[in-house]
């Protein structure tokens, strides 16, 4: 693989196996397929305005790419992420490597999160002060905290809720704090993975 047609930061990549080199190149030449998608320092990207990112000491970001489609653009991250095993006699850590996304909104949202249901009832009453009841019965299966509901009810128009519906992986985390929306999977980082974020973005 010839590194010197990259754009990606040599010493970036001293910090990732042989093995996770090759995946992340596998990720960026997929991506440059469908987009336009330049390397950019970290520090140039919204990311530093998402505080529960960046304040979050097991979440690394490492490698940041704008990506740009039609008149559409969204920031992708591969992450390394760090796992804590408590065991009897010592605390053993593990890495691994996710991908994330960030996107700029043309509004401010306030706080809204989104997922799945999973939660248990006694967990989702206790944020029963920030429930946002939709009237779609297809949107049901998700639970929606918002910190405003006219302004979540407001980013939650017909085609969000549609692209939100049909994303493959239940287990998304989907968080806007203000103007800047955070999407991601708490998995290991795929080619197929890094499409679906990608689309999501897009789409949203």
């Amino acid at each position: 693989m010839n590194f010197n047609s990259r754009e990606i930061n040599y010493i970036k990549l001293f910090t990732f196996t042989e093995e996770q080199q090759k995946q992340i190149f596998k990720v960026y030449d997929k991506l440059c397929e469908i987009y336009n998608v330049s390397v950019i320092d970290i520090k140039d990207s919204p990311l530093f305005g998402f505080k529960p990112v960046i304040e979050n000491q097991d979440f690394v970001p490492q490698i940041c790419y704008l990506v740009n489609s039609e008149n559409n653009s969204f920031y992708l991250y591969i992450v390394i992420r760090i796992i804590h095993y408590n065991r009897k006699y010592n605390v053993r850590t593990q890495e691994f490597l996710e991908v994330w996304g960030i996107k700029e909104l043309d509004e401010d949202f306030e706080y809204i999160s989104i997922n799945k249901k999973k939660w248990t009832d006694k967990i989702a009453e206790i944020f029963s002060s920030f429930n946002v009841n939709i009237k779609d019965h297809d949107f049901k299966d998700f639970y929606v905290l918002g910190s405003d509901q006219y302004k979540t009810m407001s980013f939650l128009n017909p085609k969000r809720q549609e692209t939100i519906k049909l994303f493959p992986d239940k287990d998304f985390k989907l968080e806007i704090r203000n103007n800047i929306l955070s999407f991601g999977l708490s998995k290991k980082l795929s080619t197929a993975r890094a499409l679906q974020i990608s689309k999501f973005l897009k789409d949203i």
